[in-house]
């Protein structure tokens, strides 16, 4: 199905008012037909028979990582979650926890973007919603772009609710927002920390977003060579600069967290908060060793939410 909805976008070059009709229609979906924790968690262990290969049951204490997602998406109600998976209010929590130099600088914060807004930008920005894990509206020469059509997929994505969409719930009770923030020049880094309430950390360096990736130990730099889904980088890399105090402050954000992803931005020792995660991959991450997929369960001493 999303497969023939994919080409007739392509067919008829109307991808993104395809693309916002065909998540609606999940949204939807989704809502009426699981409206309770017991339909999402046979929707769920469904799904991750099918991507993953192996058995997801709710009624099992979990003991890889994914289903340790699994369980913290339907049955774990901090709600630090709504807070920190905000791209917004997040920034407060980060101002509390390490100071707001290590803030991206804020452009803009609005309720809808609008034309009149867009004027007022500067000429290069980073531009995404508040609630969900994008598409990100990268803005290099304001000149160039076309600013119709990037107001409108990112009004078109505060439409959605990514809650519904991902079954990971604390991302409904996220007052919808698009946010504005500095394009930062220069060559920058993203490292991934993995941080678990065992005092575990797994480092993942990402080369190129979504696609090239590798795990290393923080401490050791020792490279484990798998990954959750990306292309494995088999280059070698020195640490950042000031990296030790880029796993201070990876400790200092996640310690309120059984397990969280802090995503941390390095160019040239100066250090930015991306942003924090709790739900890796949804749950449905692809080890390339699946070894590590039990491995990173054992880290994470989740408490029995059910």
């Amino acid at each position: 199905m999303k497969k023939n909805i994919k080409k007739l976008c392509k067919t008829f070059k109307i991808d993104k008012d395809i693309n916002i009709l065909y998540f609606k229609i999940q949204e939807k979906t989704r809502k009426y037909l699981y409206p309770n924790n017991y339909l999402k968690e046979q929707y769920i262990s469904k799904s991750f028979k099918k991507s993953l290969g192996y058995e997801m049951n709710f009624n099992k204490k979990p003991e890889t990582f994914n289903q340790k997602v699994q369980f913290r998406k339907l049955y774990d109600n901090n709600p630090l979650y709504a807070v920190c998976a905000d791209k917004y209010r997040v920034r407060e929590y980060v101002k509390g926890k390490i100071g707001e130099e290590y803030l991206i600088p804020l452009h803009l914060v609005t309720d809808k973007l609008t034309i009149e807004q867009w004027n007022q930008l500067p000429n290069s920005f980073v531009a995404k919603a508040n609630h969900n894990s994008g598409p990100v509206q990268i803005v290099k020469d304001k000149s160039k772009a076309n600013a119709k059509e990037i107001i409108k997929e990112l009004n078109n994505q505060l439409k959605l609710d990514y809650g519904i969409l991902s079954m990971e719930k604390y991302y409904s009770d996220i007052p919808r927002k698009i946010i504005v923030e500095q394009f930062l020049e220069g060559e920058m880094s993203e490292y991934k920390f993995h941080c678990f309430n065992t005092n575990k950390i797994i480092l993942e360096k990402i080369t190129k977003a979504s696609v090239i990736s590798n795990m290393y130990d923080p401490y050791t730099w020792e490279k484990f060579n798998f990954t959750t889904g990306n292309k494995i980088d088999k280059n070698d890399y020195e640490k950042p600069e000031n990296y030790e105090k880029m796993i201070e402050i990876a400790k200092k954000l996640s310690e309120d967290f059984e397990y969280a992803r802090i995503d941390l931005y390095n160019i040239k020792g100066k250090i930015y908060v991306g942003e924090i995660t709790f739900c890796e991959s949804s749950g449905f991450g692809k080890f390339t060793d699946e070894r590590w997929d039990y491995k990173l369960g054992e880290y994470w001493n989740q408490a029995i939410l059910k």
